[in-house]
């Protein structure tokens, strides 16, 4: 029986702590840690007790308060306690006349003290899995924060390429106003006379524009970038602007090597319709010397307008 009771020595003992501080523990905690009998320094108490200690010394080592302590063991150890004093009357009751009932006792309170066991055994497989947890958010937040840091670089990237993109078009239309000849005002149409609706007049003299789209019209401007992509597949691209007679003559010449070469003239002047809308009409158009028929020219006309209205 000396090694199911214990003194407090021999629990200070088991844990590692001074007695001192075990007997302070019991007077302050004395409703949880009930005792077998006797008085002073020969009071005994069930091995089961070491775990109620054990946790009060936990939870003072994380500075919890009286009442938290209190509320803890009241949890945790309620049924514990119950059960110890329930066997404290048994054998007061008993008189602890065979050894029958006290391995009785014994055997049930080593139940008891199983199931602590698994609770905080439990208790302790859920603290290691909140801190695995802890750190895996801590992982995805690196994560998290580094992505973040390079897409704000590659949107950086971006926006400094896209400022870039829209210098090489501003020059890139500068030059297809001025051609080679230089910022000189005289060697090409003002921007107004590119910007001006393009029209081109049947043989009844009807005036036939395109809408454009959003609501803008259809300009010089816009057919002289047609006429560059349909032939953007060559090395090089010569534009050239001329006034004669007031009217401006556009010369595209694109070649590829000395084998292939193509040559646009268009000719084209300002004129006020009928309706009193000041436009640009397209007078005539040559590849390579050939004039393009007025009809042919109309027609290209009507579907580059059907082309904007779909």
């Amino acid at each position: 029986m000396s090694n199911q009771y214990l003194s407090l020595r021999e629990v200070g003992r088991r844990l590692g702590i001074p007695p001192s501080t075990v007997v302070y523990y019991k007077d302050k905690y004395s409703k949880f840690i009930p005792s077998m009998g006797g008085l002073g320094r020969r009071q005994r108490y069930s091995a089961e007790v070491v775990e109620i200690f054990r946790r009060i010394r936990e939870m003072y080592g994380m500075n919890w308060t009286t009442e938290q302590i209190e509320n803890e063991l009241s949890l945790k150890f309620g049924i514990l306690i119950e059960n110890i004093k329930s066997d404290q009357q048994l054998i007061s009751g008993a008189g602890l006349e065979s050894s029958s009932d006290m391995e009785t006792v014994i055997k049930g309170l080593s139940s008891v003290l199983g199931k602590v066991s698994d609770l905080l055994s439990n208790q302790a497989l859920f603290q290691a899995e909140l801190r695995d947890l802890r750190e895996e958010v801590s992982v995805l937040r690196t994560e998290k924060r580094k992505l973040s840091a390079e897409t704000n670089e590659r949107i950086l990237d971006m926006a400094m390429e896209i400022g870039r993109l829209k210098r090489d078009r501003a020059e890139l239309f500068r030059l297809l106003r001025t051609g080679d000849s230089g910022p000189d005002e005289s060697s090409f149409p003002s921007s107004e006379y590119l910007e001006r609706p393009l029209v081109i007049r049947n043989s009844e003299g009807e005036y036939l524009g395109v809408a454009g789209k959003g609501r803008k019209h259809f300009s010089l401007e816009d057919f002289v970038k047609l006429l560059e992509n349909s032939i953007n597949s060559h090395r090089s691209v010569d534009l050239e602007w001329q006034e004669k007679s007031g009217q401006w003559i556009l010369v595209i010449d694109a070649s590829e090597g000395q084998s292939s070469q193509k040559k646009i003239m268009l000719v084209t002047e300002e004129n006020v319709t009928p309706n009193n809308n000041t436009v640009v009409r397209i007078d005539s158009m040559e590849i390579n010397g050939k004039a393009v028929p007025g009809a042919l020219l109309f027609s290209l006309f009507k579907q580059i307008r059907e082309s904007f209205d779909r």
